[in-house]
Protein backbone atom coordinates (compact mmCIF):
# COMPACT_ATOMS: atom_id res chain seq x y z
CA UNK A 1 0.00 0.00 0.00
CA UNK A 2 1.61 3.24 -1.15
CA UNK A 3 0.42 6.74 -0.41
CA UNK A 4 1.73 10.20 -1.18
CA UNK A 5 0.19 13.15 0.65
CA UNK A 6 -1.91 13.47 3.79
CA UNK A 7 -4.90 11.16 4.24
CA UNK A 8 -8.10 13.11 4.99
CA UNK A 9 -10.01 12.56 8.23
CA UNK A 10 -13.37 13.88 7.00
CA UNK A 11 -13.68 13.39 3.26
CA UNK A 12 -16.52 14.76 1.14
CA UNK A 13 -16.69 13.62 -2.49
CA UNK A 14 -18.86 15.63 -4.89
CA UNK A 15 -19.62 13.86 -8.17
CA UNK A 16 -22.09 13.95 -11.04
CA UNK A 17 -23.25 10.36 -11.52
CA UNK A 18 -23.19 7.04 -9.67
CA UNK A 19 -19.86 5.27 -10.46
CA UNK A 20 -17.80 8.50 -10.82
CA UNK A 21 -16.86 8.22 -7.16
CA UNK A 22 -15.80 4.59 -7.47
CA UNK A 23 -13.52 4.88 -10.48
CA UNK A 24 -11.76 7.96 -9.15
CA UNK A 25 -11.70 7.54 -5.37
CA UNK A 26 -12.78 4.07 -4.14
CA UNK A 27 -9.34 3.29 -2.73
CA UNK A 28 -9.10 6.67 -1.04
CA UNK A 29 -12.54 6.31 0.54
CA UNK A 30 -11.75 2.84 1.85
CA UNK A 31 -8.46 4.05 3.36
CA UNK A 32 -10.15 6.95 5.14
CA UNK A 33 -12.74 4.59 6.62
CA UNK A 34 -10.07 2.05 7.63
CA UNK A 35 -8.15 4.81 9.41
CA UNK A 36 -11.22 5.74 11.48
CA UNK A 37 -12.22 8.73 9.38
CA UNK A 38 -15.59 9.65 7.87
CA UNK A 39 -16.67 9.79 4.23
CA UNK A 40 -19.71 11.42 2.69
CA UNK A 41 -20.70 11.43 -0.99
CA UNK A 42 -22.76 14.09 -2.72
CA UNK A 43 -24.09 12.95 -6.10
CA UNK A 44 -25.71 15.51 -8.38
CA UNK A 45 -27.86 13.07 -10.37
CA UNK A 46 -29.01 9.48 -10.35
CA UNK A 47 -27.58 8.85 -13.81
CA UNK A 48 -30.91 7.83 -15.26
CA UNK A 49 -29.79 8.30 -18.86
CA UNK A 50 -26.70 6.13 -18.48
CA UNK A 51 -27.99 3.28 -20.63
CA UNK A 52 -28.16 2.36 -24.29
CA UNK A 53 -31.61 0.84 -23.84
CA UNK A 54 -34.26 3.37 -24.96
CA UNK A 55 -36.97 1.70 -22.89
CA UNK A 56 -34.96 2.31 -19.70
CA UNK A 57 -33.32 5.66 -20.35
CA UNK A 58 -34.69 8.41 -18.16
CA UNK A 59 -37.13 6.19 -16.29
CA UNK A 60 -37.82 6.26 -12.59
CA UNK A 61 -37.05 2.54 -12.48
CA UNK A 62 -33.57 2.98 -13.93
CA UNK A 63 -32.87 5.95 -11.66
CA UNK A 64 -33.77 3.74 -8.69
CA UNK A 65 -31.53 0.97 -10.04
CA UNK A 66 -28.55 3.29 -10.30
CA UNK A 67 -29.17 4.70 -6.84
CA UNK A 68 -29.22 1.16 -5.45
CA UNK A 69 -26.00 0.39 -7.31
CA UNK A 70 -24.31 3.42 -5.76
CA UNK A 71 -25.45 2.55 -2.26
CA UNK A 72 -24.24 -1.06 -2.66
CA UNK A 73 -20.90 0.07 -4.09
CA UNK A 74 -20.30 2.52 -1.26
CA UNK A 75 -21.33 -0.15 1.24
CA UNK A 76 -18.61 -2.43 -0.13
CA UNK A 77 -16.12 0.32 0.79
CA UNK A 78 -17.56 0.92 4.27
CA UNK A 79 -19.32 4.16 3.31
CA UNK A 80 -22.96 4.68 4.22
CA UNK A 81 -23.39 8.47 3.99
CA UNK A 82 -24.67 9.62 0.59
CA UNK A 83 -26.78 12.58 -0.48
CA UNK A 84 -28.39 13.08 -3.90
CA UNK A 85 -28.68 16.68 -5.06
CA UNK A 86 -31.76 15.86 -7.13
CA UNK A 87 -30.79 17.11 -10.59
CA UNK A 88 -31.74 15.32 -13.78
CA UNK A 89 -28.98 13.43 -15.55
CA UNK A 90 -27.56 15.66 -18.28
CA UNK A 91 -29.00 18.87 -16.80
CA UNK A 92 -26.16 20.02 -14.53
CA UNK A 93 -24.67 22.51 -16.98
CA UNK A 94 -28.01 24.35 -17.11
CA UNK A 95 -28.38 24.61 -13.33
CA UNK A 96 -27.68 27.89 -11.57
CA UNK A 97 -23.99 27.82 -10.59
CA UNK A 98 -24.39 30.08 -7.58
CA UNK A 99 -27.39 28.21 -6.20
CA UNK A 100 -25.61 24.87 -6.53
CA UNK A 101 -22.39 26.29 -5.04
CA UNK A 102 -24.40 27.47 -2.03
CA UNK A 103 -25.92 24.01 -1.61
CA UNK A 104 -22.52 22.36 -1.71
CA UNK A 105 -21.09 24.94 0.69
CA UNK A 106 -23.87 24.02 3.11
CA UNK A 107 -23.03 20.31 2.73
CA UNK A 108 -19.36 21.03 3.46
CA UNK A 109 -20.33 22.90 6.61
CA UNK A 110 -22.82 20.32 7.87
CA UNK A 111 -20.35 17.49 7.36
CA UNK A 112 -17.41 19.53 8.70
CA UNK A 113 -15.21 18.25 5.87
CA UNK A 114 -11.47 18.79 6.03
CA UNK A 115 -11.02 17.66 2.40
CA UNK A 116 -13.26 17.75 -0.66
CA UNK A 117 -12.55 15.75 -3.82
CA UNK A 118 -14.22 16.31 -7.16
CA UNK A 119 -13.48 16.69 -10.88
CA UNK A 120 -11.08 19.21 -12.33
CA UNK A 121 -12.38 21.84 -14.78
CA UNK A 122 -12.06 19.36 -17.66
CA UNK A 123 -14.34 16.91 -15.86
CA UNK A 124 -11.75 14.17 -16.55
CA UNK A 125 -13.66 13.23 -19.73
CA UNK A 126 -15.07 16.62 -20.74
CA UNK A 127 -18.64 15.63 -19.76
CA UNK A 128 -20.71 18.78 -19.20
CA UNK A 129 -22.23 17.43 -15.96
CA UNK A 130 -18.75 16.74 -14.59
CA UNK A 131 -17.54 20.22 -15.49
CA UNK A 132 -20.54 21.83 -13.83
CA UNK A 133 -19.89 19.93 -10.60
CA UNK A 134 -16.33 21.24 -10.66
CA UNK A 135 -17.57 24.84 -10.96
CA UNK A 136 -20.00 24.52 -8.08
CA UNK A 137 -17.60 22.77 -5.76
CA UNK A 138 -14.70 25.12 -6.40
CA UNK A 139 -16.94 28.16 -5.95
CA UNK A 140 -18.31 26.68 -2.71
CA UNK A 141 -14.79 26.39 -1.30
CA UNK A 142 -13.75 29.86 -2.47
CA UNK A 143 -16.88 31.53 -1.14
CA UNK A 144 -17.45 29.82 2.19
CA UNK A 145 -14.71 27.34 3.12
CA UNK A 146 -11.28 28.60 1.98
CA UNK A 147 -9.56 26.58 4.72
CA UNK A 148 -10.86 23.24 3.42
CA UNK A 149 -8.49 21.26 1.21
CA UNK A 150 -9.87 20.98 -2.32
CA UNK A 151 -8.46 18.25 -4.56
CA UNK A 152 -9.23 17.48 -8.19
CA UNK A 153 -9.11 13.89 -9.45
CA UNK A 154 -6.63 13.80 -12.31
CA UNK A 155 -5.00 11.59 -14.91
CA UNK A 156 -1.21 11.52 -14.83
CA UNK A 157 1.01 11.59 -17.89
CA UNK A 158 2.03 8.02 -17.12
CA UNK A 159 -1.57 6.80 -16.83
CA UNK A 160 -2.55 8.51 -20.07
CA UNK A 161 0.40 7.03 -21.97
CA UNK A 162 -0.02 3.53 -20.54
CA UNK A 163 -3.69 3.29 -21.53
CA UNK A 164 -3.76 5.52 -24.62
CA UNK A 165 -4.69 2.80 -27.09
CA UNK A 166 -7.55 1.61 -24.91
CA UNK A 167 -8.74 5.17 -24.25
CA UNK A 168 -8.80 5.86 -27.97
CA UNK A 169 -10.65 2.63 -28.70
CA UNK A 170 -13.50 3.47 -26.32
CA UNK A 171 -13.46 7.22 -27.02
CA UNK A 172 -13.08 8.08 -23.35
CA UNK A 173 -11.67 11.55 -24.00
CA UNK A 174 -13.51 12.27 -27.25
CA UNK A 175 -15.07 15.42 -25.76
CA UNK A 176 -11.67 16.92 -24.91
CA UNK A 177 -9.42 18.84 -27.33
CA UNK A 178 -7.56 16.39 -29.54
CA UNK A 179 -9.36 13.49 -27.88
CA UNK A 180 -6.63 13.31 -25.24
CA UNK A 181 -6.70 13.45 -21.45
CA UNK A 182 -5.61 16.67 -19.78
CA UNK A 183 -2.78 14.78 -18.08
CA UNK A 184 -0.53 16.19 -15.36
CA UNK A 185 3.00 15.36 -14.25
CA UNK A 186 3.61 13.67 -10.91
CA UNK A 187 5.08 16.91 -9.58
CA UNK A 188 1.53 18.32 -9.63
CA UNK A 189 -0.01 15.43 -7.67
CA UNK A 190 -0.82 16.34 -4.07
CA UNK A 191 -2.37 13.01 -3.02
CA UNK A 192 -1.81 9.61 -4.59
CA UNK A 193 -3.18 6.26 -3.52
CA UNK A 194 -1.46 3.33 -5.22
CA UNK A 195 -3.64 0.36 -4.35
CA UNK A 196 -2.19 -2.97 -3.34
CA UNK A 197 -3.79 -6.18 -4.60
CA UNK A 198 -6.19 -6.49 -1.67
CA UNK A 199 -7.32 -2.89 -2.04
CA UNK A 200 -7.64 -3.28 -5.79
CA UNK A 201 -9.78 -6.38 -5.32
CA UNK A 202 -12.08 -4.43 -3.04
CA UNK A 203 -12.33 -1.62 -5.55
CA UNK A 204 -13.18 -4.13 -8.29
CA UNK A 205 -15.98 -5.53 -6.14
CA UNK A 206 -17.29 -2.00 -5.58
CA UNK A 207 -17.17 -1.33 -9.32
CA UNK A 208 -19.03 -4.57 -9.97
CA UNK A 209 -21.92 -3.18 -7.91
CA UNK A 210 -22.33 -0.60 -10.70
CA UNK A 211 -23.07 -3.44 -13.10
CA UNK A 212 -25.27 -1.41 -15.43
CA UNK A 213 -22.22 0.73 -16.19
CA UNK A 214 -19.24 -1.54 -15.65
CA UNK A 215 -20.07 -5.07 -16.84
CA UNK A 216 -20.03 -4.37 -20.57
CA UNK A 217 -16.96 -2.13 -20.39
CA UNK A 218 -14.95 -4.69 -18.41
CA UNK A 219 -15.86 -7.33 -21.00
CA UNK A 220 -14.94 -5.00 -23.87
CA UNK A 221 -11.46 -4.04 -22.68
CA UNK A 222 -10.66 -7.28 -20.86
CA UNK A 223 -10.64 -8.01 -17.14
CA UNK A 224 -6.88 -7.66 -16.70
CA UNK A 225 -6.82 -4.20 -18.26
CA UNK A 226 -9.98 -3.16 -16.43
CA UNK A 227 -8.63 -4.31 -13.08
CA UNK A 228 -5.44 -2.27 -13.29
CA UNK A 229 -6.91 0.74 -15.07
CA UNK A 230 -7.48 2.89 -11.95
CA UNK A 231 -5.06 1.19 -9.55
CA UNK A 232 -3.51 4.62 -8.96
CA UNK A 233 -5.90 7.32 -7.74
CA UNK A 234 -4.31 10.75 -8.13
CA UNK A 235 -5.47 14.17 -7.02
CA UNK A 236 -4.08 17.67 -7.54
CA UNK A 237 -4.74 21.07 -6.04
CA UNK A 238 -6.49 23.78 -8.10
CA UNK A 239 -4.31 26.38 -9.76
CA UNK A 240 -4.63 30.06 -8.85
CA UNK A 241 -6.36 30.66 -12.17
CA UNK A 242 -8.90 27.91 -11.47
CA UNK A 243 -9.63 29.40 -8.05
CA UNK A 244 -9.96 32.84 -9.61
CA UNK A 245 -12.52 31.51 -12.09
CA UNK A 246 -14.57 30.17 -9.19
CA UNK A 247 -14.24 33.45 -7.31
CA UNK A 248 -15.56 35.20 -10.43
CA UNK A 249 -18.70 33.06 -10.28
CA UNK A 250 -19.17 33.97 -6.63
CA UNK A 251 -18.49 37.63 -7.39
CA UNK A 252 -21.14 37.72 -10.09
CA UNK A 253 -23.61 36.31 -7.57
CA UNK A 254 -22.72 38.96 -5.00
CA UNK A 255 -22.98 41.73 -7.60
CA UNK A 256 -26.40 40.53 -8.71
CA UNK A 257 -27.82 40.36 -5.17
CA UNK A 258 -29.66 43.39 -3.76
CA UNK A 259 -28.05 45.19 -0.78
CA UNK A 260 -28.68 43.32 2.47
CA UNK A 261 -30.72 46.14 3.99
CA UNK A 262 -33.11 46.10 1.03
CA UNK A 263 -33.82 42.36 1.00
CA UNK A 264 -37.47 41.90 1.86
CA UNK A 265 -38.03 45.66 2.20
CA UNK A 266 -41.47 46.95 1.14
CA UNK A 267 -41.58 48.71 -2.20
Amino acid sequence: MAETGTLPKRLLGVWAHPDDECYLSAGLMARVVAAGGAVRIGCATRGEYGTGEPALAGTTAFAAERQAELEASLGALGVTDVEFLGLADGSCDAADDCEMAARIAAEIGRFDADTVVTFGPDGITGHADHRAVNRWTTAAIEDAHPGVELLYACVTVDQAARHRTMHDSIGLFADLPGGRAAAVGMDKVALRCSLDDAELGRKRRALACHGSQTDALAELIGEETYLGWWRDECFRRPTLAERADAAFIVGLHAAAAPPAELVGAPS
